[in-house]
């Protein structure tokens, strides 16, 4: 069985090694939320850059407020920028 978290600014600074070592294999990773890159997860790449480093394996979410296809678009490229530096992870 495979064992994993969901994460975002909410939880606070993480010891990821100490997640790593409590048996939990993935991670995902608020990016943000609504359709503007300042709603950003306040700890997002510090939570990708701890996951990975501890060598857990991650995926994002964005939350969406989302109300209609145009806000839905908006909200998906928002997010695609957020994640860019990350693609290979």
């Amino acid at each position: 069985m495979l064992r994993g978290i969901d994460v975002s600014a909410h939880n606070g600074l993480i010891d990821w090694q100490a997640v790593k070592d409590a048996g939990i294999q993935f991670a995902i990773i608020r990016a943000g939320y609504g359709n503007d890159i300042s709603q950003k997860d306040l700890f997002f790449d510090r939570n990708m850059q701890g996951a990975t480093n501890a060598g857990i394996s991650v995926g994002v979410y964005w939350f969406s407020y989302a109300t209609s296809t145009p806000d839905s678009e908006k909200e998906a490229e928002t997010c695609k920028t957020v994640i860019a530096p990350y693609k290979d992870q």
